[in-house]
């Protein structure tokens, strides 16, 4: 496991979040590009699309190699999606509620869905 940064959690989004997670639950920020248990199709446009998921401890995909640290505890990422976040990334509210991924370069993605305990599609 590498561990990289520290991602910025604003408290609304830290406060929603929480409201999902039990003991020893996993939080991913995920790359949705098809890779990995949760996801059964990457998306098919040029936008970059992120998901948080809430997963239990034994249903931790080992994609997930690398982790930034947060007020939350650790939060694990593909490694070879850390090129999206590697510049103060942040989580928060946008002006119509929704959480927003962005970074010192700018809005990565303006609407991260939260899935909590999400169902394995693939192995």
């Amino acid at each position: 496991m590498i561990s990289m940064t520290t991602i910025m959690i604003e408290p609304a989004v830290q406060e929603r979040l929480k409201q999902h997670m039990n003991p020893g639950d996993h939080l991913i920020l995920d790359f949705d590009d098809g890779v990995g248990r949760y996801s059964k199709v990457g998306v098919c446009s040029l936008d970059v699309s992120f998901r948080l998921l809430i997963v239990a401890d034994d249903t931790l995909d080992s994609v997930y190699d690398t982790t930034l640290d947060s007020p939350l505890g650790k939060i694990w990422i593909k490694g070879y999606a850390a090129n999206f976040v590697d510049e103060v990334p942040k989580l928060s509210l946008n002006k119509f509620g929704l959480i927003a991924l962005t970074t010192a370069t700018g809005t990565v993605d303006s609407n991260v869905a939260v899935l909590d305990h999400p169902q394995v599609v693939a192995e």
